[in-house]
């Protein structure tokens, strides 16, 4: 007789899921963050000792953008839809007019306070932000652990979308973002889709880029931990300066960060305020990799002077750090084949 009940190798089978962080709802002008500017990092971290995945890789993508005119054709033609709504329907059997269902609809409900956020936000510089990322783990729902679903403005908030198509595996080993969302901008009025990434400014980019600090960042365990040297930093202006290679020939487009900086207490606002330059019109990472019960924290950008930059703005929020280069693909991956029936 044979059983239906799954057996332990079946149990154990480790699910791989590929996903992408965007806007729940698809309100394209929406600019969620975190409420704390410097936690969010902390939290996404606990969260990942929580859950204790095989292998977790979480990609931040940023990158300098300019959608002035496309958010003001959208401001228009939400308008336009607007004043189409407020017009009456004639009802074909009496003859009278009457009010469109549309009018009583949150879309209509909520056009000014959606028109006012596209002002807030065109005035601005802006920042395209995407995220995604890989989970390995044979618990099913070990990723409802991340904290994604806290980031949110007074529109919108942001939902894990998942995939199961292997191929994006491509995307996050290349560090692909899509850059221009001018089409989901297009389309609000007509078929509302979640963006594959979103808006941000550079308030909203500092809850999502930083170094853990603060209470919950003391009780992470799987951190390689250093000693903070702000102090040094305060003094010291030039990035080049600021900038330590762990391996004197390590010059890369990718860096691993030795030893994570130890910062008992979350740091001043006038302390932080260089991460709001941490845009480029270039696409630069921050990235987590959680692998062995140990977290990893890596940069990257398209070009060496450029990823040196990077790390040169970070050096002066956080002090001196040390970085190595790293593999443009974590060592767990070899493992991926079998895993995915590849």
């Amino acid at each position: 007789m044979t059983s239906n009940q799954p057996t332990k190798e079946q149990n154990g089978k480790k699910r791989v899921r590929f996903f992408n962080v965007s806007l729940r709802n698809g309100i394209v002008m929406s600019a969620p963050a975190y409420q704390d500017k410097q936690s969010f990092v902390a939290h996404l971290i606990r969260a990942l000792e929580t859950s204790n995945p095989d292998f977790a890789w979480i990609q931040f993508l940023f990158v300098r953008s300019d959608y002035g005119t496309e958010l003001v054709r959208l401001k228009n033609s939400m308008h336009r839809a607007k004043t189409s709504i407020e017009q009456p329907s004639l009802d074909l059997i009496s003859g009278q007019q009457q009010d469109k269902k549309q009018l009583y609809r949150d879309y209509y409900r909520q056009t000014d306070a959606r028109m006012k956020k596209v002002d807030d936000v065109v005035t601005q510089p802006t920042i395209t932000l995407a995220i995604q990322g890989l989970w390995v783990s044979g618990e099913p729902d070990s990723m409802k652990a991340l904290p994604f679903d806290h980031c949110s403005d007074e529109h919108d908030s942001l939902a894990v979308f998942r995939y199961r198509d292997p191929r994006m595996l491509v995307e996050l080993v290349n560090r692909r973002m899509v850059v221009n969302i001018t089409e989901y901008f297009d389309r609000f009025t007509k078929s509302r889709l979640e963006p594959p990434s979103f808006l941000v400014t550079p308030e909203e980019l500092l809850s999502y880029i930083h170094l853990p600090a603060g209470e919950v960042a003391e009780s992470l365990h799987s951190l390689q931990a250093g000693t903070s040297n702000r102090e040094f930093a305060k003094g010291n202006m030039v990035e080049e300066e600021t900038v330590s290679l762990q391996d004197g020939n390590a010059v890369s487009r990718l860096l691993k960060l030795s030893k994570v900086p130890r910062n008992e207490m979350a740091l001043e606002d006038v302390s932080i305020q260089p991460l709001a330059h941490l845009a480029a019109p270039t696409v630069r990472t921050f990235e987590l990799i959680y692998s062995g019960g140990m977290t990893e924290v890596l940069l990257s950008s398209e070009t060496v002077e450029d990823v040196r930059n990077y790390v040169g703005l970070l050096s002066l929020v956080y002090g001196e750090m040390k970085f190595q280069s790293a593999e443009g693909r974590p060592a767990f991956l070899q493992q991926l084949p079998p895993l995915i029936g590849l």
